[in-house]
């Protein structure tokens, strides 16, 4: 058997004033190997002044996706994040591949494995026969090789769990640990 592949899932959210993030590392079937989040981060007004329109992108990126990916024993293979964040021009240093998955309503490619390339950093992917296709937006840092490569991880991953729910716990953990603390 293969070396299961490590799908990182990221996000990042402003509550309040503050800021805070969450990095899920699922196997191919789903199941939680690493959950790491930063405590709120609340920026001075002084730095709000300072870093003007930066500060959120500085602090979604260089502070909180750099200090979780630290803190993983090992590297992951793929780095989810939002279709938001990586549209909003995520330029975030990682080691792997960076993506969005995101369901779609589209109607089913012709089966399984289908790839359909909407342009040059997107494709729709059929992983299951009969389902809507989900929709992979690549960062521009990822070229067309590894995009290719990345597509063959994601059917591997896709054909045991559902590539973008993972997110969605992110998201709801995030949501945990704001209600713990109010």
């Amino acid at each position: 058997m293969a070396e299961s592949i490590k799908l990182a899932y990221f996000m990042a959210v402003k509550e309040g004033t503050s800021y805070l993030g969450g990095l899920l590392v699922t196997d191919t079937s789903g199941i939680p190997l690493d959950f790491r989040y930063t405590e709120p981060i609340t920026p001075t007004h002084l730095q709000g002044i300072l870093y003007g329109k930066s500060l959120e992108p500085h602090l979604k990126e260089e502070v909180i996706q750099k200090t979780l990916l630290k803190e993983l024993k090992a590297p992951p293979d793929l780095f989810i994040l939002s279709a938001t964040e990586l549209a909003g021009g995520w330029s975030g240093d990682t080691k792997c591949p960076v993506l969005a998955v995101q369901k779609t309503q589209d109607t089913p490619l012709a089966k399984a494995g289908a790839v359909f390339r909407v342009g040059a950093r997107e494709v729709l992917l059929q992983v299951a026969d009969g389902a809507a296709p989900l929709r992979v937006l690549f960062a521009t840092s990822v070229d067309a090789p590894t995009q290719e490569q990345t597509i063959l991880k994601l059917l591997e991953a896709g054909y045991h769990m559902d590539l973008a729910e993972p997110l969605e716990r992110v998201a709801a953990a995030l949501q945990s640990l704001v209600m713990k603390g109010s």
